[in-house]
């Protein structure tokens, strides 16, 4: 949602990047998403006003995730974590009876020691 156009790794994107237009470091707990660009098919999509990309911190992720975790017995990829905090903040702006739907597009078992460092375990 802050990238600016740029090219990396072949491909003509959006990417994060300092003043001066070199790529910045980048950090996500979720190892899918410490990246700093998107894929160029989202950049297309973007630009055709087809997508709307917006944002969930990492600390919004994992409680997504423990919330999905104790409520349904899922454990989703932190990726997907990051969807649901988005859903989860967008609800609130919908009435009641809205459905929203999110794609867990990964299993949170791999991610299980992330979480148990992150968490202090």
């Amino acid at each position: 949602s802050r990238g600016v156009p740029g090219v990396l790794h072949g491909n003509k994107t959006y990417l994060l990047t300092d003043k001066q237009g070199q790529i910045t470091e980048t950090h996500s707990v979720s190892a899918g998403l410490d990246y700093p660009g998107v894929g160029p098919e989202h950049a297309w999509l973007h630009d055709l006003g087809r997508a709307q990309y917006v944002g969930a911190t990492d600390t919004e992720a994992l409680a997504a995730f423990h919330l999905l975790a104790r409520q349904e017995g899922i454990l989703a990829a932190l990726e997907s974590s990051h969807a649901l905090a988005y859903a989860i903040k967008r609800a609130k702006e919908l009435p009641k009876d809205a459905l929203i739907l999110v794609n867990l597009s990964g299993r949170g078992d791999k991610d299980l020691n992330t979480l148990m460092q992150v968490s202090g375990l």
